[in-house]
């Protein structure tokens, strides 16, 4: 059985194929085509499947990881969909919450647009209380004149999403019918099916956001479609979630804004499952790709998930894996502000044209051109073709650089790399320091193309003492994908205090989101056997604004069970807030079941040796830099390192798609799996 995942980013399109029965793996990469996502998809099928020797018709199931939300979001185009709310809520999108997220003494800021312009968001008559009871009713004639004005201005979807539908989608369900009566060539999502849970403003901006996405996302999943039974490929057709977990593509269809970020987290999955392989319990994942640098942490060998996200700015309250990211990759430009501070990034040379190394028609130089002129991207081993790259690399460090800041070539380019390294720092303390956690205490894994070529010099400023590099870290998101399960999470909001909250109520809710859950697995065609229902419930102390998820165990509840999860919550805030206030009451608030359909998974561990080559008669050895002084280093081919076998540094290990720097003091060693493992002495030193 074979397994193929797809993870299209916005430099490279990643392709693993793995041969689930026994556990072999092939990897490749393709530069994605942004204007045609389909080509660069198609061409790293070919490519794979020339490398794996097999027919295409033998790939069983496909897994796809895409940033078409992002992108499309990021376009904003105009006029790309409407929303219908109650009367008085038509302005929800444009309050939004009233804090400024990133400086809170920015009398400047600029809000985002709503991806809803004004003249396209409608208000109706109806309204339900907080209960859930009608106060009053949908005026009928009103949706359909509203359908009128929908097809006068041409739109494809349209989004709606009422007060107080979370306790009874009653009247968004009847507009539902009504628009799709009228109106049966367009889209609609209605919030009570996308996301039912209190808090209007987020509620709103998610449905908006699915509703927005929808036709583009319909578009791309109909002509992927259509392209695999080109190439005839019948594969059961699944894509990334948020969620850390997979859905069918005509699930998606429906629900497109639960892929947005599907790339970064499929990298997450294998990150975690690589740790539980090696006995780590505690990691932080470490992604840099051309765009961005993705960082997550994983406790416990578990994938922490928020509530809270975004996209470009807009709330998304779904389940998602919680990471951070910055605008931060191999492609990310370098340039000099106003005030002649040396900067890098968020723009990104992205797949086209690229760093100007590529010769693809970039001018500006990138990270990617720093890391070739300081050595530590070697020309020998590098998949791209890099004849003459050098001294393009430093022409163009010389002309945006070097010359307004009147310093050195190789100083500049060691600028470029000491200010986007100072970028990540940041990142990897968000996800940690910000939150409590101490570095120190964590295993860093380091993939993405550029990923450990940076993660060696971090790893020491944190005083973290290892660093994994998995086999192929180019495509180990796309690894991810293919180590994913199906995954369908259900809410249902719903105010209760500890005196409220007693057994019956909690059995009815969780009985009826099991329900919820398993059909959504039926509908995927997951086997009985393969089904597993996971329940937490969002609690609070009265009053506070946020909540922590408790997990709640299945079957029949009783009252000693709630008293339990009282007793959790309260744990869970000690350890979370360094506090707990058990003489407090708590509330109970949302009531949680993630369905999840489970998959075989390849066993990457007997597997791990079959790609090697053999060692060459004569070592390599070139001019590298650090820290203002040139070096003789070694050059390896990580294909032709056998496990046990240690490298001291300054080392540079290359290999299709990825390069590892094994900075001076520290050492490298490869384990049973083919996982580089580096290794930065820091408490050694300490010792010494």
């Amino acid at each position: 059985m074979f397994r193929l995942g797809i993870d299209t980013g916005g430099t490279n399109t990643d392709v693993v194929l793995a041969d689930v029965d026994s556990g072999r793996v092939y990897h490749t990469k393709t530069p994605t085509t942004p204007k045609a996502l389909l080509d660069g998809i198609m061409k790293g099928i070919d490519k794979i499947v020339g490398i794996s020797g097999i027919d295409r018709s033998q790939i069983d199931e496909l897994v796809y990881g895409t940033t078409i939300v992002v992108n499309m979001i990021a376009q904003k185009q105009k006029e790309a969909a409407a929303l219908i709310t109650t009367k008085g809520f038509r302005d929800a999108l444009e309050i939004g919450r009233a804090y400024r997220s990133e400086n809170i003494y920015d009398i400047q800021m600029e809000k985002n647009e709503p991806l809803v312009r004004r003249d396209l968001r409608f208000e109706a008559s109806g309204r339900m209380d907080f209960t859930g009871r009608e106060t009053e009713p949908v005026n009928e004639d009103e949706i359909k004149d509203i359908v009128k004005v929908l097809r006068k201005r041409q739109l494809k979807a349209v989004a709606v999403c009422l007060m107080n539908s979370y306790a009874n989608p009653a009247h968004e369900i009847r507009i539902k019918e009504i628009l799709e009566k009228e109106w049966p060539e367009g889209y609609v999502s209605i919030s009570s099916e996308i996301n039912p849970q209190f808090r209007e403003y987020e509620r709103t901006s998610t449905t908006v956001i699915n509703a927005y996405m929808t036709p583009n996302m319909v578009s791309h999943i109909d002509e992927f479609k259509a392209g695999m039974k080109e190439k005839g490929i019948g594969a059961g057709l699944y894509m990334m979630q948020s969620n850390a977990g997979v859905m069918t593509f005509d699930t998606a269809e429906k629900k497109p804004v639960s892929v947005a970020d599907s790339g970064p987290i499929a990298g997450i999955i294998a990150s975690n499952y690589l740790a539980g392989l090696l006995g780590e319990k505690n990691v932080i994942t470490f992604d840099i790709g051309g765009t961005s640098t993705d960082v997550s942490l994983i406790k416990d060998n578990t994938v922490r998930f928020t509530t809270e996200g975004s996209v470009e700015g807009y709330p998304i309250s779904l389940p998602s894996v919680d990471l951070s990211f910055i605008g931060a990759g191999g492609g990310s430009i370098a340039w000099v502000d106003r005030g002649g501070a040396l900067k890098v990034g968020p723009v990104s040379a992205g797949a086209d044209p690229g760093p100007v190394c590529y010769g693809r028609g970039g001018e500006k130089p990138t990270v990617t051109d720093a890391n070739l002129i300081c050595g530590r991207i070697r020309p020998e081993i590098f998949e791209e073709n890099l004849d003459g790259a050098v001294e393009k690399s430093r022409a163009a460090v010389k002309k945006y650089i070097a010359d307004p800041l009147g310093i050195g070539v190789t100083e500049a380019a060691e600028g470029i790399l000491d200010v986007v390294n100072s970028n990540m720092l940041r990142a990897v303390k968000l996800v940690s320091v910000q939150k409590g956690f101490d570095p120190r205490d964590f295993a860093l894994v380091a993939y993405g193309g550029a990923g450990a070529l940076h993660a060696g010099k971090l790893a020491e400023e944190l005083e973290m003492e290892k660093v994994y590099v998995p086999y192929s870290p180019g495509t180990f998101s796309a690894q991810g994908l293919v180590l994913s399960d199906i995954k369908a999470d259900s809410v249902k909001t719903k105010l209760l205090t500890r005196e409220q909250a007693n057994a019956a109520l909690l059995n009815e809710i969780y009985a009826a989101l099991d329900e919820e859950g398993t059909k959504n697995l039926e509908e995927q065609h997951v086997p009985e056997g393969n089904r597993v229902l996971v329940r937490t419930c969002d609690m609070r102390y009265f009053g506070q604004a946020f909540e922590i998820s408790v997990p709640v165990p299945s079957g029949e509840l009783t009252e000693e069970t709630i008293d339990g999860l009282a007793d959790a919550f309260h744990e869970l805030h000690r350890r979370t807030y360094g506090h707990c206030m058990k003489e407090d009451p708590i509330e109970f608030v949302n009531y949680r079941v993630s369905a999840i359909g489970t998959f075989k998974k390849p066993d990457f561990v007997s597997s791990a040796q079959s790609a090697k080559k053999a060692k060459p008669e004569k070592q390599l050895y070139g001019k590298v830099i650090f820290d203002g002084k040139e070096t003789v280093a070694p050059i390896y081919d990580r294909d032709t390192l056998d496990p046990g076998e240690r490298i001291e540094g300054p080392a540079i290990i290359g290999e299709m798609g990825a390069t590892a720097v094994v900075y001076p003091g520290h050492t490298a060693e490869v384990d049973r799996m083919n996982n580089l493992i580096l290794y930065t002495n820091v408490r050694s030193r300490e010792v010494k």
